[in-house]
């Protein structure tokens, strides 16, 4: 978690805070607590660890279960509601760890890195049966290597290059949660990510996932869950730029055309931190010379009251897409900052309640 998340979290618990994870490690490290407060602080920050195991960091994709036959969807629903937790009892007792004793080192994530999702938990909550799976996914990170520490005969090899990046290679743990909301007739699936890092593409954890789901659904009623009636969430993206009241929109990817010409050609997406382009004055007067602004991309930005840090979200599309006249399909949601289900909840009602849906 970012840290202006995490302080008043930590500091709620009665652990000392005071100017980073380091400081606040070590001053408790050196602090004396009774057995009632370090308990009551394991217990709240259990809570969060495991909350933030379903909602934290996720590419989200919405299977619409209308789009199935009226047998098939009741069967899931019925499934998920009335059999899912009791017929899933034996894999969950068999699981090599329990939410919050996953592993982290690397040496203890190598055993499941080439190994399919483990399922942790199955719970029916809210309507909503919620599937809780562990897999170890390898990550790269490019980082800036500094020239002047290195000796001289390393800084040799580099000296006509103004600029040295490294790349590394990560193991980390990963929990992908699939969501069947019986109330609504959907199937979530909501992926780990890691931001600023590129995932191994040799194995798409949204694909290994979706297989474990329809593996378990299969052996139970018959037939795999999910398949077709992955949304298009692309229809969203224009109403949100549209709405002036949906949060302010921090990045945007669009076409604008007029009868002579049009710009913005190359796909480039546009970030802002603190800005909203609707009030932005350069991309405002822009609109004002164009027939269409056609935004193909865009991230929202809500700001969040003390103690929560903001909530993003991104749906990305391509401009190649818009030119080609092909299919606009928009298959994934990004979902940053929820720390909690009240936090998820809003920003997937942002999305759902303006996409086109058969009634029940």
């Amino acid at each position: 978690m970012l840290w202006s998340t995490a302080k008043p979290i930590i500091s709620a618990t009665g652990i000392h805070t005071s100017r980073g994870w380091r400081e606040t490690i070590a001053q408790a490290r050196g602090d004396s607590y009774s057995d009632a407060i370090w308990a009551s602080a394991y217990k709240s920050l259990s809570v969060v660890a495991r909350w933030h195991t379903y909602v934290g960091n996720k590419h989200v994709s919405f299977f619409d279960l209308r789009e199935q036959n009226e047998d098939a969807k009741a069967l899931v629903l019925d499934w998920a509601r009335n059999r899912a937790v009791e017929d899933l009892k034996g894999v969950v007792r068999r699981r090599p760890f329990n939410i919050l004793e996953a592993p982290t080192r690397k040496a203890d994530l190598e055993p499941y890195k080439n190994a399919e999702p483990k399922l942790l938990a199955a719970e029916f909550q809210g309507g909503k049966l919620y599937l809780q799976f562990f897999s170890t996914r390898a990550y790269t990170m490019r980082e800036p290597l500094d020239i002047t520490r290195m000796s001289a005969a390393q800084a040799r090899l580099f000296e006509e290059y103004e600029e040295v990046i490294g790349v590394r290679t990560r193991l980390v743990p990963c929990f992908d949660t699939v969501v069947v909301d019986t109330a609504n007739d959907l199937v979530e699936l909501r992926v780990d990510f890691q931001p600023g890092m590129t995932e191994d593409k040799n194995s798409p954890a949204f694909v290994r996932v979706m297989n474990e789901f329809n593996r378990a659904t299969t052996k139970f009623i018959g037939q795999g869950a999910v398949g077709v009636g992955l949304m298009n969430l692309h229809p969203a993206i224009n109403p949100m730029y549209q709405d002036a009241a949906c949060g302010r929109v921090t990045a945007l990817g669009f076409v604008a055309t007029s009868k002579a010409s049009s710009s913005n050609n190359h796909g480039q997406i546009h970030r802002t931190k603190t800005q909203d382009f609707r009030k932005d004055s350069f991309h405002v007067g822009g609109k004002q010379h164009v027939d269409k602004v056609d935004p193909y991309t865009i991230g929202i930005t809500w700001p969040a009251k003390p103690s929560k840090g903001d909530l993003y979200l991104e749906l990305k599309g391509s401009v190649r897409a818009i030119y080609s006249g092909k299919l606009r399909a928009v298959t994934t949601a990004e979902f940053l900052g929820c720390l909690d289900g009240a936090d998820y909840d809003f920003i997937a009602d942002q999305v759902l309640r303006r996409l086109p849906r058969r009634k029940k």
